[in-house]
């Protein structure tokens, strides 16, 4: 098999894109929540949850988002994002119970680490198959990314919406890049 079977079958027909999400807040599901330690730029090490969502309409279209404990603030917006998350999922009868729960869990903590753990526990026991959000934005000339930003509710990418030219989308979408200087046949 060669490596570019797969182009050749189909040249001519639609592009399907790639298994990434495109610019932009997208509905997924919650596949799998995990406490790990991601190294920052800044060398620190940083604890976090690491979530895998998915495309509930294309299980195969996943992306990772990471839940940040590793300060004060981030541990403040990670379980805001967890406990909106279900509290978004939870019928009109249950949101009070989840805001008690909240209150209930996270109310005596005053450590992150603490924090990421209890919500990494909540998160993998009763949170895999919920309903959230994610924002892509992806970076440079491609069009689609496999990260994102995880939320509650649609939420607004904070970058713009990058332009992509019509040759970068057909380069993009065989796979190469674009190239000026190369000699087709007369006859095509």
């Amino acid at each position: 098999m060669g490596m570019f079977d797969d182009v050749l079958d189909n040249v001519g027909e639609p592009y399907k894109g790639g298994k990434g999400f495109t610019w932009g807040t997208h509905e997924v599901v919650i596949g799998t929540a995990a406490a790990a330690e991601k190294k920052l730029k800044s060398g620190e090490n940083a604890k976090v949850i690491d979530v895998e969502v998915f495309d509930p309409a294309d299980n195969d279209r996943t992306a990772k988002t990471t839940l940040y404990f590793h300060t004060e603030g981030g541990a403040k917006m990670s379980v805001t994002k967890i406990l909106g998350i279900l509290v978004h999922n939870a019928g009109e009868d249950k949101k009070d119970t989840i805001r008690e729960l909240g209150k209930k869990l996270f109310g005596s903590i005053d450590d992150p680490e603490k924090a990421r753990d209890v919500a990494a526990k909540l998160m993998s026991e009763k949170m895999v198959g919920k309903k959230a959000y994610l924002v892509a934005e992806p970076q440079g000339k491609y069009p689609t990314t496999s990260y994102g930003d995880l939320w509650h509710y649609e939420a607004t990418p904070q970058t713009d919406k990058p332009e992509v030219s019509e040759a970068q989308k057909v380069a993009d979408a065989v796979g190469g890049e674009v190239v000026d200087d190369i000699e087709l046949p007369e006859d095509l």
